[in-house]
């Protein structure tokens, strides 16, 4: 046997042991009590009916109309029906509109007044919208007025103006001159944004709305904890009247968080629906999958480029994320474009060092939208920076000397780039004005080390290393093994079966499936033949960026306490773009596992298919509620009062209503507290692991907090503490003292008055014989 086909043998061998584990895995998984009970519900088996009639429409659509505009307006009038009937078509409208005015304002700067090239693409305009809007708004709050009312103004008026100019003057735009280097920046191969798509495969293309469709039809009842903890009250948390500078008195690390992309959607925020907002996240995660496919037209042929969209699409680890509230979907959109263009760079050899400015770009928003992007964005333009210096593509200067003149340096992407850094300044000033840091999260302890002073009422937090595993030194030799084991252990269950405790936020959000796919497929075709591209600065760059990023990502799993799935949402589209180029470039790869690839490929799919179907964040199940006559949108504000009011809480939420600005610490169930319609952060908020439980060690403390907080009431959950808890005698304390005065009591709820100038006083002592009689006490 010649060494081709024991190269043959071994490979097949692998991949049959890789099958056989895979269904073990998938057959462990899947008979799991949870999705068992979940496939047997009606909900359920109407959503996945629904799916597959929504994919029949779709690809006969795409089979049987032979024009773009007939397939555009068919598409448009499914996916309307399939909108209004799960009562989510006006946020999916209203979003789309506000991220089409986001596009517009940054395609009126970036091509009209600045002139620059066409062909830099849409990713170019979308980051100087973003950029530009994020200084409009925090120069505004610098200036007392940024308030929700004059920003949605703002918005109304610069949007109104938008329209105007590009209905009137659009065709003369597109006639403006660009500047010299513009040839230069040109992006072919096929990269071009205008690519018809509707030619392209029916049925990937029918898999690719499909699925967008899941996320859309569940997006009213699959709000996650951390959304509505934070997500959707951007209106209470951000917003009290002036801006975003305001100390609201909050002090859990998540308010601190950077808060580009709440900022960017605070207009959207304050409308009765938090669809509103989660549906700018459904689009995000659209223009996610076209940057997937843009990133491997660098390398891939059309279908195959398509193919890792719909790898993408069915990928939960990141699709999961297109119905929450958070900042995940828009950090992987922004990193993603800073992959593009650092792809363009290299692509033209380095030549058009204008991409990088690009690049910077949306480095820096991307700091803007998540505590971990300073990690992984950084990793990522930081080792093109020194890969680029190295091969001495940085060498020079910028074409043109844009130094010369402020004029020049106007009309070249350094100026997206000086409004992008003034956009992350003016981010980074919300945290620092109000904790004292640039940044908060697991950074506080380096910081406060390199000179910065906290500010009360904050504590420094760290990084949590996993126990187990974890990787302190010293120890002995049977502990060592001990960690490893556990590794293994966690490192199996994220990559083929995540099942357990530890497993469950893996769980919700699995790509770790795809992933063992791909490795396996980038294996196949690196020990079958032999890479017949040619070494460009374009083939060399991806590897160099992959690699050291997967072992960043595979030593986070070790070090980690608690992973999560869409931790690695970055990591899942590099896999499939190494993998698919690496298929790509190995001719002889290519004709022997072609059938078998698409068999896998088809497999892989399917089985994601129903784990994105089964899985969210909130563990909804089915679809929200089909309904024809309603507003277009499903009102959760008026949701959450009607849920109060069954609580017991009536009277209590009208009092709050009365001012959105009432500051309230709620005590009781964390997040379903936090719904009352005003500013108001939890108990838990205080005296969880990212809070400060010293602030409740002494009556003093809490009170001196109160005063610092400029708090109005306190809120205690009927049931929910007793007399043994914390919680409970410290109100006690402050309603015998005189620094809390019941205002209400109501089925065992109670809300009380803060009075930080009250005493102990007979009056104190008789609402506090009162407070043991009314209140309702945990058993």
């Amino acid at each position: 046997m010649n060494r081709f086909s024991k190269r043959r043998c071994g490979i097949v061998l692998i991949l049959l042991l890789f099958a056989v584990g895979i269904l073990f895995s998938l057959n462990r998984l899947f008979h799991q009590e949870v999705f068992a009970w979940m496939w047997k519900q009606r909900e359920y088996q109407f959503m996945l009916g629904e799916l597959a009639l929504l994919f029949t429409l779709f690809y006969l659509i795409g089979i049987f109309l032979t024009k773009n505009s007939q397939k555009f307006l068919a598409v448009l009038l499914v996916l309307s029906c399939f909108l209004w009937i799960h009562q989510v078509l006006v946020p999916v409208v209203a979003s789309g509109l506000y991220l089409a005015y986001v596009f517009g304002l940054g395609r009126f700067f970036r091509r009209f007044l600045w002139k620059l090239p066409e062909n830099d693409g849409w990713a170019a305009d979308f980051l100087t919208g973003t950029a530009l809007l994020l200084c409009v708004f925090c120069l505004m709050s610098a200036l007392g007025i940024g308030g929700i009312k004059w920003l949605t103004e703002f918005v109304m008026v610069s949007g109104g103006g938008l329209a105007v100019f590009f209905v009137f003057w659009g065709k003369r735009l597109n006639r403006a001159g660009s500047l010299k280097f513009s040839a230069k920046c040109s992006t072919d191969s096929g990269i071009n944004s205008t690519a018809p798509f509707f030619r392209l495969t029916p049925f990937l293309l029918a898999f690719l709305l499909t699925m967008l469709c899941i996320q859309a039809g569940r997006a009213n009842i699959a709000i996650d904890y951390d959304s509505l903890w934070y997500g959707v009250r951007s209106a209470y948390i951000l917003d009290n009247g002036k801006g975003i500078y305001e100390n609201l008195g909050t002090i859990g690390v998540v308010y601190t968080y950077p808060k580009g992309f709440e900022v960017l959607t605070l207009p959207l925020s304050a409308l009765p629906s938090a669809s509103f907002l989660t549906c700018v996240n459904l689009w995000l995660a659209g223009a996610v999958l076209f940057m997937g496919y843009q990133l491997g037209r660098f390398y891939l042929k059309r279908e195959q480029a398509l193919f890792l969209a719909v790898l993408l699409s069915a990928n939960p680890g990141i699709m999961n994320m297109a119905v929450t509230a958070k900042s995940d979907m828009i950090t992987l959109l922004f990193q993603e474009i800073l992959l593009y263009y650092l792809f363009s760079y290299a692509k033209e050899g380095g030549k058009s060092r204008f991409y990088l400015c690009y690049a910077l770009s949306a480095f820096l928003i991307s700091l803007t939208l998540k505590p971990t992007a300073p990690i992984f964005s950084s990793a990522i333009f930081g080792t093109a920076l020194l890969f680029f210096l190295c091969k001495g593509d940085l060498r020079g200067r910028f074409q043109g000397k844009v130094g010369k003149t402020f004029q020049r340096i106007w009309r070249t992407p350094v100026a997206v780039a000086l409004i992008s850094f003034l956009a992350l300044i003016g981010i980074s000033i919300r945290t620092l004005i109000i904790t004292g840091l640039p940044i908060t999260s697991v950074y506080s302890s380096l910081l406060t080390r390199l000179g910065f002073s906290l500010k009360y009422p904050f504590a420094a937090n760290s990084l949590s290393v996993g126990s187990p595993p974890n990787t302190e030194a010293g120890l002995p030799f049977s502990k060592v093994l001990q960690t490893l084991f556990q590794y293994a252990k966690r490192l199996y269950g994220f990559f083929l079966c995540p099942v357990g405790e530890e497993m469950d936020h893996v769980l919700l959000a699995w790509g770790g499936f795809q992933l063992t796919f791909l490795f396996l497929l980038w294996f196949a075709s690196r020990f079958w033949g032999k890479n017949e591209k040619k070494k460009t600065l374009l083939s060399l760059l991806l590897p160099v960026l992959y690699f050291p990023f997967l072992f960043g990502n595979l030593l986070s799993l070790l070090l980690l306490a608690q992973i999560d799935g869409n931790y690695f949402m970055l990591l899942y589209v590099l896999t499939g773009l190494c993998a698919l180029k690496a298929v790509g470039e190995n001719k002889a790869a290519n004709q022997v596992f072609s059938q078998g690839i698409k068999g896998a490929g088809a497999a892989v799919l399917l089985v994601s298919l129903f784990l994105t179907t089964l899985t969210n964040w909130s563990w909804t199940l089915g679809f929200s509620p089909p309904a024809l006559w309603h507003r277009g949108y499903y009102d959760h504000r008026e949701a959450a009062r009607q849920d109060m009011s069954l609580r017991g809480n009536e009277t209590i939420w009208n009092i709050l209503a009365e001012n959105k600005q009432t500051r309230l610490i709620a005590v009781g169930e964390h997040p379903r507290i936090l719904q009352f319609p005003c500013s108001v952060q939890s108990y838990d908020d205080i005296t969880g692991v990212w809070g400060n439980v010293y602030l409740v060690k002494k009556m003093d403390y809490f009170v001196e907090f109160m005063n610092y907080a400029k708090t109005d009431y306190i809120y205690l959950q009927a049931g929910y503490a007793g007399e043994k808890d914390r919680a409970y005698t410290l109100i006690s304390d402050l309603i015998e003292w005189g620094k809390l005065v019941p205002v209400c009591y109501e089925n065992g709820n109670l809300l009380a008055k803060v009075e930080l100038k009250g005493g102990i006083s007979p009056k104190s002592q008789e609402e506090w014989k009162i407070f043991q009689r009314e209140y309702e006490k945990k058993n």
